[in-house]
């Protein structure tokens, strides 16, 4: 009986607490992120179809592709716009998601420097410090 009852209470808690959306918002920020991949990932493919035509290749497959593409970018970006409707609160995660990007753009563009020869050591993210002087400026 006592072994019966835990494999039931195994089997039947994680469901539970999944459609009582008791485990926070980290899948919910993980599903954010995997739209977001993947759409950036589609605009990339697009972008090098757009790009990298090759002679013998019908002009219409390359058509049918982009089509194919640009729906499925549109599909995603639909997705994305209903996570937002349904989820206010995973508007703070997307503002740091960009925050967080800014600043590695920032961060990676010193190292490219610093790697040439250009700079003797990698500078402080000024990035960083507008942003914080920004948000105050906001609030």
């Amino acid at each position: 009986m006592v072994l019966f009852t835990l494999l039931f209470q195994g089997l039947t808690i994680k469901p539970l607490v999944q459609k009582l959306r008791l485990t926070g918002d980290q899948p919910l920020r993980q599903q954010y992120m995997e739209f977001v991949a993947r759409q950036v990932a589609l605009e990339r493919v697009l972008q090098h179809l757009k790009t990298n035509h090759r002679p013998g290749v019908e002009p219409e497959f390359y058509r049918y592709q982009e089509a194919l593409l640009k729906d499925g970018i549109e599909d995603i970006q639909l997705e994305i716009n209903q996570l937002q409707q349904e989820y206010p609160n995973l508007q703070s995660f997307i503002t740091d998601q960009l925050r967080e990007e800014l600043l590695a753009i920032e961060a990676n563009t010193y190292a490219e420097f610093v790697k040439a020869g250009r700079l003797s050591k990698e500078l402080s993210p000024l990035l960083s410090e507008l942003l914080h002087t920004g948000n105050e400026k906001v609030s």
